[in-house]
């Protein structure tokens, strides 16, 4: 709880991009904090709309293609 209060205070974003990742600090942190847990970021809208637009390329480019 005292590093969640740091961090709001300091405005750290401590976000990590996947679960691989979150799994690996995880297992460092655990070493000094038994009850942490790990929750991973996931996807902001913005990376979500793009990964739309590029599915649709895709699609698009298989089309033209048959």
């Amino acid at each position: 709880m005292k590093f969640l209060l740091i961090a709001a205070a300091l405005n750290l974003n401590i976000t990590y991009p996947n679960a691989d990742v979150c799994e690996k600090a995880l297992e460092t942190v655990l070493k000094n904090d038994p009850t942490a847990i790990c929750i991973p970021a996931g996807e902001d809208k913005a990376t979500r709309s793009l990964n739309s637009f590029i599915d649709l390329v895709k699609q698009l480019q298989d089309e033209t293609v048959k």
